[in-house]
């Protein structure tokens, strides 16, 4: 993937977000909310990778909490402090009343300096400025007249904040589509009738025997109370059983395992073992509930990597592929990533992508 860099004037940014807020529609409030995480889970998701080294972020922090929304765990924060030196302040104002004045544009001439410094030293093949000031313009034309892909990430695309010029030479990103909205509180569920118990026993029964069918071989307890979901799985595997429609078991390895009652030998349960591949994706989609279950509401993409990684013993890399496969799936969606959705057609592409 194409690496990304991302220089974001952040006094600049904040005012605009604070400004955009006028009106009942807007989208943020008077103390904007924002989650870098999410910003750097898009850029990635659509553009190509940002690392930390390539987010410079500039501001003086005197003023501004680089904890913001997450800014200092995903970006390099430069605290530009731009108050003149005591002397040259007397030397200008008099000693009156001693005010610290502030050096004009000082962040922003300290941002297209490390615009510079990046192209010098680590050069990227997109980059972002996350600026409207006009001064950004001739920046943002020297990168691409150098052959870099430029972007403007712009806090208000219409704002008269954002020079017209940028507007009308460069793409923009508005921050807005980045930042996912809060999910919605699940629907509650009504208690189960005599009619939906038996239907559950019947669920359970219709879904071991097509994986048993499609598989040909043991099927986890853990696959089939993933595609059934925590929230039911239980209960219906207890009427299943209850009912006489379904046996639990052991294989020889110590996997739990699940077979209809009617495959049963004279009787007696066919113990065997489960194909590696199944087990592994049994596994894999219990851990995705289990992550899930443990979420706070609006866990995202970063959390998720930073989960897969510790629940699965996996490296960073590897967690980031591994989401980025449940993304495409399906069993992950970006605004509902406390809600898998696993389905059988889901089920079949990952043992496809797995089979050795």
């Amino acid at each position: 993937m194409p690496r990304v860099a991302l220089f974001l004037d952040f006094e600049n940014f904040y005012s605009t977000l604070k400004k955009r807020t006028i009106g009942h529609k807007a989208p943020f409030g008077a103390s904007p909310h924002l989650d870098f995480e999410q910003l750097v889970d898009y850029i990635e998701a659509h553009y190509g990778t940002l690392a930390r080294e390539d987010f410079i972020v500039v501001a003086n922090f005197t003023h501004y909490n680089p904890q913001i929304g997450g800014l200092n765990r995903v970006a390099t924060v430069i605290d530009a402090q731009s108050f003149q030196h005591r002397e040259a302040r007397q030397r200008r104002f008099g000693h009156g009343k001693g005010k610290r004045f502030v050096i004009k544009n000082y962040a922003d001439m300290r941002l297209a300096f490390e615009v510079g410094r990046h192209v010098a030293t680590r050069p990227a093949e997109i980059y972002m400025l996350g600026s409207g000031d006009e001064a950004f313009t001739a920046i943002g034309r020297t990168l691409r007249q150098m052959g870099f892909q430029v972007i403007f990430l712009a806090a208000d695309p219409h704002s008269e904040a954002t020079d017209l010029n940028i507007q009308l030479e460069f793409d923009l990103l508005d921050f807005a589509i980045t930042q996912r909205a809060p999910e919605p509180e699940p629907t509650p569920q009504p208690a189960p009738t005599t009619a939906s118990v038996r239907d559950q026993a019947e669920e359970v029964t219709a879904l071991v025997g097509t994986l048993r069918r499609e598989l040909s071989t043991a099927i986890p307890l853990k696959l089939v109370e993933a595609l059934l979901g925590p929230t039911r799985a239980a209960e219906a595997i207890r009427r299943a059983q209850g009912a006489g429609k379904i046996d639990l078991w052991d294989s020889p390895s110590g996997v739990q395992c699940v077979s209809l009652q009617s495959e049963r030998l004279y009787g007696k349960v066919q113990v065997m073992e489960s194909r590696p591949e199944v087990v592994a994706a049994a596994e894999l989609l219990e851990a995705v509930h289990r992550i899930a279950g443990q979420a706070p509401p609006g866990a995202d993409r970063a959390y998720w990597r930073r989960a897969l990684r510790e629940t699965l013993g996996v490296s960073n890399r590897q967690a980031k592929a591994l989401l980025q496969r449940l993304l495409a799936l399906g069993i992950l969606t970006d605004g509902r990533m406390t809600h898998p959705h696993v389905t059988l057609e889901a089920l079949r592409q990952l043992l496809k992508e797995n089979r050795p």
